[in-house]
């Protein structure tokens, strides 16, 4: 069905071909009308597009146009100067210095070049082929590209295989270690527990056997296992003994070292990166780019290194610390022996002089005793040893224990106080005992006195002790 034709609505005798904002549909006639008139200077005429009804704007040269500040002016000149576009009243208010360099496009010389037409247009069909040009390249860069890419995408991948490979075998064989030492664990645990059975087991029939031997008064089998009884168990609990320090648990602990876990972890930055290939540029930006990233992780590694001998320099600090407060406590430990042995010393040193206290009032007793004998005190008994103690053994028809003598006398020559000054005396050792109470342990004191200070004394004779003539002793004293 053919549309309706709309009507010029200025003189309603023609079919629009046109259209006017102010004016509204317009014929031909009134077309050539706004484009002559003055009045319709300002008026903005589109014409139709055949078989369309959307209107296009009215192509015009640019000496139609009218100006922005002047409506009722046309732009017919043009600054060189600002690269503007002029109506006369701009010109003569606003451009008068640039009178020189402003050109009236009606009245100079501008017509058509074909040449210069020519030449623009291959300006911009080469314009055209250099777009081309660039999208066909960024198509084949684009499938280029995209190979490279999938390409370090499974480069990626392989990568991250052999890590995880590696870190696969590395915990394997931490796990393999842990199995290895829970298996240990295990076996200790059987080996405890088969010993503690077999110990239970003989505890057991070891009772049994008492038991049975009490229920049938088998006393000499009882005495019999009595006599290695206390052996056995003491071998029983050395064995215990020697398995619960041999046969131990070893505990198993997992633990991560965060600092080197993460030195790793940013060590794996730099194994591999990603970095973008800059083609086509020459201004060497990307290189600095590459140069600033490569001086970051020399400086990186710089300060984990310095890093790692701080570390090592602490470790070392700390183990001169610990090494030193061994010392310290070791030299404590020692000044607290000395002070326990100083105070060992002043308690012998203190016993030392209670004895001698002892032995002198000991002496006084005994020149209270026997006065006559002060006076024979001289040096006649040769020198020796002597060497006194108690015996569990009884003599003859005594019950008590007694106490024995045993002087030794080297070879040696007789001294000045002797019966027989200057003669040579051949060594010997010599035994005697008195019965154990007050008066033989007196005697025995008076005896190693007097063997002390040198004095001569015959033991034995006439069942007497006798000191240079004097008789120190009535009782019984025997020689062996």
């Amino acid at each position: 069905m053919a549309s309706k034709q709309i009507q010029c609505e200025m003189c309603c005798n023609e079919n629009a071909v046109g259209y006017c904002e102010t004016c509204g549909y317009l014929g031909e006639s009134c077309i050539d009308i706004h484009k002559t008139g003055k009045v319709f200077q300002t008026h903005n005429v589109s014409l139709n597009e055949e078989n369309s009804v959307n209107p296009i704007v009215a192509k015009r040269d640019i000496t139609e146009e009218r100006c922005m500040q002047h409506p009722t002016e046309r732009t017919i000149f043009l600054c060189k100067i600002h690269d503007s576009m002029l109506c006369g009243r701009c010109f003569h208010s606003e451009h008068p210095s640039c009178l020189k360099e402003v050109i009236d496009l009606l009245h100079e010389d501008v017509s058509i070049d074909c040449n210069k037409v020519n030449s623009m247009k291959s300006l911009f069909n080469e314009l055209k082929a250099e777009i081309l040009f660039m999208k066909d390249e960024a198509e084949h860069s684009k499938e280029s590209y995209k190979n490279n890419a999938d390409k370090c995408v499974e480069e990626c991948m392989e990568l991250g295989n052999k890590i995880k490979q590696q870190v696969d075998e590395l915990t394997g064989n931490i796990k393999n270690g842990i199995r290895e030492k829970y298996e240990e664990n295990v076996n200790t645990y059987s080996y405890i527990t088969k010993t503690c059975d077999e110990k239970t087991k003989w505890c057991d029939n070891e009772e049994s056997k008492i038991d049975d031997f009490v229920d049938n008064k088998m006393a000499g089998r009882l005495y019999l296992v009595s006599r290695h009884l206390e052996k056995e168990i003491s071998d029983a609990r050395s064995h215990l003994k020697e398995i619960k320090h041999k046969r131990t648990f070893k505990g198993i602990n997992f633990k991560e070292n965060k600092v080197v876990l993460k030195c790793v972890f940013e060590d794996l930055e730099e194994v591999c990166e990603q970095y973008e290939e800059v083609t086509g540029s020459d201004d060497g930006h990307a290189n600095d780019v590459v140069a600033l990233i490569t001086e970051i992780n020399k400086t990186r590694r710089e300060l984990t290194v310095l890093l790692k001998n701080a570390r090592s320099e602490l470790d070392e600090s700390e183990k001169t610390r610990q090494s030193l407060r061994n010392e310290l406590k070791q030299v404590q430990q020692d000044l607290d022996d000395s002070e326990k042995t100083r105070k060992s010393l002043c308690d012998e040193l203190t016993q030392v002089k209670q004895d001698l206290d002892r032995s002198e009032k000991e002496r006084a007793v005994v020149q209270a005793m026997f006065p006559q004998t002060k006076e024979y005190f001289n040096w006649t008994q040769p020198t020796g040893t002597v060497e006194v103690k108690t015996s569990t053994e009884t003599w003859h028809f005594g019950e008590e224990p007694i106490i024995l003598f045993v002087f030794t006398f080297p070879d040696g020559i007789q001294t000045a106080h002797h019966p027989s000054p200057g003669s040579s005396y051949k060594g010997d050792t010599f035994r005697g005992y008195l019965s154990t109470g007050t008066e033989g342990e007196l005697l025995c004191r008076m005896l190693k006195a007097a063997f002390r200070r040198g004095l001569m004394f015959n033991l034995g004779k006439e069942g007497k002790v006798v000191l240079d003539g004097i008789s120190l002793y009535e009782g019984s004293v025997y020689d062996l």
